[in-house]
């Protein structure tokens, strides 16, 4: 029972077909697997295989046996997967901040190559809004960050920009004002009404993102309740125009100012973070979905 070796050869016999094919597959002689599945049976004491004609089949108590063994053999395949990964030098896990408003189309190339080539390599992904990603980089939290803001002592690169527009419901008060009137909503009608704020997520920070001016506010955390708000109608908020898109519940206020904000997209990244093997490879990744999103979006 100590030699999983011999489970595996035996495994592989009954599953390739016989002796000959598993010697082949092993780079054993058919004597030394059939000597081994003996040596096998006299240690367990239970017999595990017979022959059908000429064929080697496993026993009734083989097979339980041969089934509980299976996902062992799988787990340490697996095992041995991951320690060749990291004798390679691949990083074990990856910590980014990735800000809310950044579609998820966006990042999801990246996403999908860190999974198929690095499997074994965990993605700790901060979704943050404002100033939360710039302070997990500062404090070494995270080796990558991905927002509108800017980081104090890292170097930027631009990769895009998000374009924000005022939002609500389409059955909101403004929206039902506008099509009945047919005439733009000044901000002196937006005051009137609740705005939807999402929290920046910096440690005792508060950023502004947008036009705050309306008296009436419901401030959350996550940019997922805020649109739950919104198509609830409890208020309008600044969203990115790619995410209202995609929301047929919400649509674009006709503001008469056209007022509108084109954020530019920072990548920001440690040093340490892009020298490894799969850092560099996921800021490559995300470069390219960024580019392949921006082409879509001006499609």
């Amino acid at each position: 029972m100590d030699d999983l070796r011999a489970w595996r050869w035996l495994i592989g016999v009954i599953e390739l077909g016989g002796l000959q094919a598993a010697a082949k597959e092993f780079h054993r002689t058919p004597s030394t697997l059939s000597h081994a599945i003996k040596q096998l049976e006299a240690q367990t004491g239970l017999s595990l295989v017979d022959y059908s004609g000429r064929r080697l089949v496993l026993t009734e108590v083989g097979r339980l046996l041969t089934d509980r063994i299976r996902p062992v053999l799988r787990d340490l395949d697996s095992v041995h997967q991951v320690v060749t990964q990291f004798a390679r030098g691949i990083e074990p896990v990856l910590s980014v901040a990735i800000d809310q408003i950044i579609p998820l189309s966006a990042i999801a190339p990246a996403l999908a190559h860190l999974a198929c080539t690095f499997p074994h390599t965990r993605l700790e992904m901060y979704e943050t809004v404002l100033g939360g990603g710039p302070a997990r980089l500062q404090a070494g939290e995270v080796g990558l960050y991905l927002g509108t803001q800017t980081v104090m002592g890292f170097s930027r690169e631009t990769v895009g920009e998000i374009h924000l527009v005022a939002c609500a419901a389409v059955d909101h008060p403004l929206q039902r004002s506008a099509r009945e009137t047919g005439e733009t909503i000044s901000e002196a009608q937006l005051r009137a009404h609740r705005q939807i704020v999402i929290r920046d997520s910096a440690p005792g920070r508060m950023t502004n993102g947008s036009w705050l001016a309306a008296e009436q506010r419901f401030t959350v955390d996550h940019l997922h309740t805020a649109i739950g708000l919104i198509e609830a109608g409890w208020g309008f908020a600044w969203l990115p125009d790619s995410l209202i898109a995609a929301r047929p519940g919400i649509a674009p206020l006709p503001l008469g100012c056209a007022r509108s904000e084109r954020a530019p997209l920072h990548l920001v990244v440690r040093p340490d973070f892009v020298a490894g093997i799969v850092g560099a490879a996921f800021v490559e990744a995300l470069r390219s979905g960024l580019a392949m999103d921006a082409t879509q979006v001006a499609d």
